[in-house]
């Protein structure tokens, strides 16, 4: 389903995000939904994450940003921040749209919280080349055509604790977008009233 950059500037400054209040145990982290492109051919930079034993995420597809830092002046900051050092495009306040619903988030099926923040963000015409850390196996600029494609609606198979668990998904290459990726591509969808074609109930779909 093509949307331009004015239809998504619209909905989001009608958006009135759901926040979540953070109590002092939550840790924070923050995305960004980058776009670029021009009419209806709007693009949405993704990164498929580095394997690394200590990620929580490692090899998931996934939107540039990470945890918050000290220095960091609050949650937009933190997305610019990770996306300068995950991908090397710098975004500001002039690139700025708005932003989406709090997600909270449990880590390692405990009882620990984080709080994330996503916000989109407009880069101009250019699909600007990335320049990738360490944290990242590859980058891509994804149309947004392809998340709205029935065609490319899948399912994601996780094996947890013995428990054989289903996952809505997005196809996209070899790959797979799905888990907390996919929930704030959902709120990015609810926002423009165009829901993703993939949220349809899957039998054994775990919750």
């Amino acid at each position: 389903m093509p949307f331009t950059i004015e239809q998504i500037r619209e909905a989001l400054s009608r958006h009135q995000p759901t926040l979540v209040a953070r109590e002092p145990d939550h840790a924070e982290a923050a995305v960004a939904l980058v776009l670029a492109g021009t009419g209806t051919d709007l693009s949405i930079c993704a990164i498929r994450r580095a394997e690394h034993p200590l990620d929580p995420w490692s090899g998931h597809m996934a939107l540039p940003g990470g945890r918050a830092s000290p220095e960091d002046s609050g949650p937009r900051a933190v997305a610019e921040r990770e996306t300068l050092e995950e991908v090397g495009l710098a975004i500001g306040e002039s690139h700025w749209i708005g932003p989406l619903s709090h997600v909270l988030v449990r880590l390692g099926g405990g009882d620990r919280r984080m709080v994330l923040s996503p916000f989109v963000y407009y880069l101009g015409e250019e699909l600007s080349p990335f320049a990738t850390s360490d944290e990242v196996a590859e980058a891509y600029w994804i149309p947004l055509a392809h998340l709205w494609d029935p065609r490319n609606a899948g399912r994601f198979e996780w094996m947890r604790e013995g428990t054989r668990l289903l996952y809505p998904a997005i196809r996209f290459r070899d790959a797979a977008i799905w888990g907390l990726t996919f929930r704030v591509l959902t709120l990015f969808s609810d926002v423009l009233d165009a829901p993703l074609p993939h949220l349809e109930e899957i039998p054994g779909l775990g919750r």
